[in-house]
C-alpha cells in the first residue's frame, strides 16, 4: 500500500501550490491530485466546509497509488497547519512519526489580505469588505458549518502555536519563508531537496500557479462562474471538453476582472499590531529575524 509520507501543511497563500507542482517534477517525488484532499480534518471541522475534500481512507490512499515506486508521496492541504491538534496524531498514528513536514510561512498581514482576496474571488458567500470580514470572520465561522476555514483570516496567521506543535512532535520539519521562496525559488528548492535527502534536479519554475492580484468587476459574472447553477450544468453538456471550458472561463475572467487595491494603511497598521507578539514568539522559535513583518 502506497502511503503518504510528505505533508506540506500550510500556510495558505504562501506558495504551497507552486512548491507542490515543482516537487511533483522530481523523479523521487509523487504529489497527489487534488493538491488539497484535507482528509485529516474533514470529518472534525465539518464535511460541508471543504466540498471537494475527501473523508474516506481508501479513497484518500488511492490518491497516492501511482507513486508507489517513489521515495516520497505527498499532499499539500494548507488548512492542516491551522488544526495541529487534529492533524498531528493522525499523521503519527496512520503514517508514522518519520513523516516529513514542510511549512511555508508568509507575513501574516500580507497573508490575511491575500487570503481574503482569494476567498472573495472564488467563494460566492464572501461579500464583505476586508475590514468587515476581519471583524466577523470567527463568529461567522463558528455559527455556520458551511463556511470555509480559509475565511478565518486573522486566526490563520497566528503561526507560533501551530508551528511549535509540529516542531515538538516531528523530527523532520522544514520551514520556508515566503519572501525567500519568491526571491530565489531555485535555492529554496535545493534546500528542500537536501531536507528530503534526494538528488538536486533542474525544475521548470517558469509556469506560475494560483496567480492572484485580481478581483471581479462584475458580481453577476462572479456568481455565474463560481456558483452551481443550471446554466453551468447546460454548458457542461454543450461543451463536454473540460479543457475547453477552463479556457473559456479564463478568458471571461480576464475581461471581467481588475487589479486589487492595496490594503488600507490603517488596516495594515492594525494587523501589524495584532500579530506583533505572535511574530516575536515565532521568530524566537524558528531562530529567524522577522522584524520586517511588523513594519
Amino acid at each position: 500500500m502506497a502511503l503518504p509520507n510528505l505533508f506540506i501543511v500550510g500556510a495558505a497563500k504562501s506558495g504551497t501550490t507552486s512548491l507542490h507542482n515543482y516537487l511533483h517534477q522530481h523523479p523521487d517525488v509523487f504529489m497527489c491530485h487534488p493538491k488539497e484532499p484535507h482528509y485529516l480534518i474533514n470529518q472534525e471541522i465539518g464535511i460541508n466546509r471543504i466540498p471537494v475534500g475527501i473523508t474516506n481512507f481508501i479513497e484518500y490512499i488511492d490518491l497516492f497509488s501511482e507513486g508507489e515506486d517513489k521515495k516520497y508521496r505527498g499532499e499539500s492541504s494548507v488548512m492542516y497547519l491551522m488544526y495541529p491538534e487534529i492533524v498531528i496524531p493522525k499523521i503519527k498514528d496512520q503514517f508514522g512519526e518519520d513523516s516529513k513536514i514542510i511549512i511555508m510561512l508568509r507575513n501574516p498581514v500580507e497573508r490575511a489580505y491575500s487570503g481574503f482576496q482569494h476567498v472573495k474571488r472564488y467563494n460566492v458567500m464572501e461579500s464583505l469588505s476586508f475590514e468587515e470580514a476581519l471583524e466577523k470572520s470567527e463568529n461567522r465561522y463558528l455559527k455556520n458549518d458551511s463556511v470555509t476555514p480559509a475565511s478565518r483570516y486573522l486566526e490563520l496567521g497566528n503561526y507560533h502555536k501551530q508551528v511549535k506543535l509540529f516542531l515538538e512532535h516531528f523530527q523532520d520539519v522544514h520551514i520556508i519563508l515566503y519572501e525567500d521562496y519568491v526571491k530565489d525559488v531555485n535555492m529554496e528548492l535545493l534546500r528542500v531537496f537536501n531536507f528530503l535527502d534526494i538528488e538536486n534536479r533542474m525544475i521548470d519554475t517558469v509556469e506560475r500557479h494560483m496567480v492572484g492580484g485580481w478581483q471581479w468587476k462584475n458580481k453577476k459574472m462572479k456568481t455565474l462562474l463560481m456558483s452551481n447553477n443550471k446554466l453551468k450544468s447546460l454548458l457542461k453538456i454543450a461543451l463536454p471538453s473540460q479543457t475547453l471550458r477552463i479556457f473559456i472561463r479564463k478568458k471571461i475572467m480576464e475581461y471581467t476582472s481588475s487589479k486589487i487595491p492595496k490594503i488600507n494603511e490603517n488596516t495594515r497598521k492594525y494587523l501589524c499590531k495584532y500579530y506583533e507578539q505572535d511574530i516575536k514568539r515565532l521568530s524566537k522559535l524558528i531562530d529567524r529575524n522577522l522584524n520586517h513583518w511588523t513594519l
